[in-house]
């Protein structure tokens, strides 16, 4: 009975961790975080004529500030549930908005001059945001993986080839994503292997 209690306790415990763990996984490790890091990485790492910091502000204010800010203003209405819009008909109207954010981006970017890695990662947002919307409204695939996904590719093309720091990254957010119930492990493989996939066609075909 008391071996029982004990190894009750100890699976508690274990439960309890990896869920903490995986919440702070999630929030470090989120799209939002994500975009500015990759955006610094390729415009710092750039050669280009055109001041360094206002692509890097150009790109974050479409990537992130203002779809974060969107999201506060979408709690305060009511329309979350939580910040990290945990129901999917909840995502539906920020994904628009979101790909309106990066489609504007993109237009940007292109009228600066922009390099074409550079800017065809905000083509990659634009689009794809568009293409996850379209498919939120029928199933809750994973944004956390097609925010890591996409840019691990422009990454990759940028020479920053770190494949199992990249691997490691995309196993511990899936994983982290399942054990807090957030997605099924299909919709964390789907919202990967799409970005990844659509990235490298469009970032090719368009841009390199």
């Amino acid at each position: 009975m008391y071996s029982d209690l004990h190894l009750e306790n100890i699976s508690d415990l274990v439960i309890y961790i990896l869920i903490k763990l995986s919440k702070i996984i999630s929030t470090v490790i989120n799209p939002l975080v994500v975009a500015p890091i990759t955006f610094g990485l390729l415009i710092y790492h750039d050669q280009t004529h055109i001041p360094r910091h206002l692509l890097f502000f150009i790109s974050i204010l479409f990537t992130t500030i203002l779809p974060f800010f969107t999201i506060i203003y979408y709690k305060k209405l009511g329309k979350l549930s939580a910040y990290d819009a945990p129901l999917r008909q909840e995502r539906i109207e920020l994904l628009v908005i979101a790909a309106i954010y990066n489609a504007i981006g993109f237009i940007l970017l292109d009228h600066l001059g922009a390099s074409q890695l550079i800017k065809g990662l905000m083509f990659c947002y634009a689009i794809n945001t568009a293409i996850v919307w379209g498919i939120t409204i029928y199933w809750k695939i994973s944004i956390h993986m097609v925010g890591i996904g996409g840019p691990i590719i422009a990454l990759w093309f940028s020479g920053y080839n770190h494949p199992i720091i990249m691997g490691v990254i995309i196993i511990l957010v899936g994983i982290a994503r399942i054990i807090l119930r957030a997605h099924t492990p299909a919709q964390v493989i789907t919202g990967t292997i799409f970005a990844m996939v659509l990235a490298y066609i469009e970032l090719t075909l368009l841009f390199l």
